[in-house]
């Protein structure tokens, strides 16, 4: 029986370090693949998310990373379940925290919308100028000799 804990403890530890958990941004605009430890593996984002400034796209990603990373932690608390059975699930949770979907519902605040372009200061309409010797600039040298 040792012998085949032993084996269960191996093969968890395996998936437990191959676990990844992926989260999509509510908006869509972001999928993140993420590690339990908060290892990104793959970020994926729509173009429209680029347009909205390097603010939006930083608070996206962070959202959707920590989302991802919650979907790892949980996938790992589900997996210690499997293999050593709900009771020493429940003492992992006691000592690491709730398992993030216990916990509640994730906080993600809306996408702002893009800001607007800076307004362009108007222009003056130009003047005309009174220039009698405007020839002088565009004589043809070899036309005249």
């Amino acid at each position: 029986m040792s012998e085949e804990r032993l084996q269960e403890t191996a093969k968890l530890q395996q998936v437990l370090a191959s676990t990844v958990g992926v989260a999509e941004h509510p908006s869509g605009l972001a999928t993140v693949h993420a590690t339990a430890r908060g290892e990104l593996r793959a970020v994926y984002l729509h173009p429209a998310l680029l347009n909205q400034g390097h603010v939006a796209v930083g608070q996206v990603v962070a959202e959707t990373a920590r989302l991802a990373t919650s979907a790892a932690v949980q996938t790992s608390f589900n997996e210690i379940a499997k293999s050593l059975g709900d009771g020493v699930a429940m003492v992992v949770e006691g000592i690491a925290g709730d398992a993030p979907f216990r916990a509640g519902p994730p906080v993600v605040a809306p996408v702002a919308a893009p800001a607007p372009p800076p307004p362009t200061p108007a222009r003056r309409p130009r003047q005309a100028v009174d220039d009698d010797d405007e020839d002088a600039f565009f004589q043809d040298p070899f036309g005249r000799r």
